[in-house]
């Protein structure tokens, strides 16, 4: 994917405030980040937004809103659906067509 995003802390903590996230899951939000460093990859963070009930579509266009394109948004919640799934994404996926 290649992208980052940067945020100031106290930017970060009112971007999470209006997608709806209350004072306690902005905490959690900024102690993960902690955690790492101060980093965290964008599929942990969709994981961890949706997690608190924020709705997909209120994501998409959050990360949208911040520089984030189409295609790598799709390949975000498509790898956040297989973590989801608790399938291992570095697995090779076949079908088979068996006769």
């Amino acid at each position: 994917m290649g992208l980052a995003l940067s945020f100031e802390k106290n930017v970060l903590r009112l971007k999470l405030k209006d997608l709806g996230l209350n004072d306690n899951q902005i905490e959690e939000a900024m102690s993960a980040m902690d955690r790492k460093n101060k980093h965290i990859d964008v599929v942990s963070f969709a994981m961890l937004i949706e997690r608190f009930g924020v709705q997909r579509e209120k994501l998409y266009y959050f990360l949208k809103a911040n520089g984030v394109e189409d295609p790598t948004l799709i390949t975000v919640f498509s790898r956040v659906d297989l973590k989801k799934a608790g399938l291992d994404e570095d697995k090779v996926q076949e079908v088979v067509l068996v006769e």
